[in-house]
């Protein structure tokens, strides 16, 4: 498994909020959800993506002299993304930063250099390594090969996966595995379907799988989205679903408006422009309903 690559659009240093500790987080590009709300639209594509910042471009031109395939523009459209083949060119010339290729294909060696930058932090603080997305299943050579090289340097690994894959696939990644984080958007299957454009039901299949297994720990987390997944009714089906299960804490992830801007970046229309984020009160009652049926809560940038 070592010539094995993957496409990747991030690794971020220092996460503290995908796990325990101090840790190193891929993203790991492609999705087999388009959630409404979705804060990483640059996620979703299983392929390099070209991103325009408006706001950034000086208009050099240097791009357009660059493009091989006449993508490029100084008109009001700027990429004519149906020309365009990914190759990255017009962001390489791009001195200003207002193009910006999102993807670069890695192997299992340079995700480990890139990590054992931070070996002391991980040591210091109980940290480790969380493999992220899009969905980290939906390459699953690579996941598997580079979360096999991280436990064998004994760093804790950590996989966060909406559920949505095959359980055989999914099963082949946890021996490697010391945390789940898991989404649950919502318990309605067509609901659920119309907000993500997938039935949830293998996702509950593959969640209560890994439940029965007992390891590895397993936190599911929810994002609160005013208005689709906060009602009386659907917290009370998650809070009877999730109490029957053998997991550590359920973590409310509440909605924010910080991946808006990334839409327009990418030639897309945000499907909820007018979408806001939860209120105080609104997280404290889901935690209360929650933590009724004697589950663990946490709250991210609320507690």
């Amino acid at each position: 498994m070592s010539g094995v690559t993957g496409l990747i659009f991030d690794v971020k240093h220092f996460a503290v909020h995908d796990g325990p500790g101090i840790r190193t987080t891929v993203f790991l590009k492609g999705c087999p959800l388009r959630c409404r709300w979705c804060h990483s639209p640059e996620s979703q594509s299983p392929r390099v993506e070209i991103a325009f910042h408006l706001d950034l471009c000086i208009g050099c031109g240097a791009c357009v002299e660059a493009c091989p395939t006449g993508a490029q523009t100084m008109g009001p459209e700027k990429i004519r993304r149906e020309l365009c083949s990914r190759c990255g060119r017009c962001a390489e010339a791009c001195y200003a930063g207002a193009l910006v290729k999102i993807g670069d294909y890695v192997s299992v060696g340079d995700i480990l250099r890139e990590v054992e930058k931070d070996d002391l932090l991980y040591e210091t603080s109980g940290g480790g390594v969380t493999l992220s997305g899009g969905e980290p299943a939906a390459q699953p050579r690579f996941a598997s090969a580079l979360l096999r090289a991280l436990r064998g340097r004994g760093y804790h690994t950590a996989l966060d996966t909406c559920g949505h894959v095959e359980w055989e696939i999914l099963r082949g990644l946890l021996d490697d595995v010391d945390l789940v984080l898991y989404d649950l958007k919502h318990m309605d299957p067509a609901v659920h379907e119309e907000l993500t454009g997938v039935s949830n039901t293998l996702i509950f299949s593959n969640l209560r799988r890994i439940a029965r297994r007992g390891a590895p720990t397993l936190v599911v987390r929810v994002p609160v989205i005013s208005g689709y997944n906060d009602s009386a009714d659907n917290i009370d089906a998650m809070g009877r679903f999730l109490g029957d299960l053998n997991i550590e804490a359920v973590e409310l992830l509440p909605y924010h408006r910080l991946g808006v801007p990334k839409y327009a970046a990418l030639g897309r229309e945000y499907p909820l422009p007018h979408l806001q984020p939860p209120s105080v009160e609104t997280l404290e009652w889901i935690r209360g309903a929650l933590e009724a049926r004697g589950l663990k809560v946490i709250m991210e940038g609320v507690d």
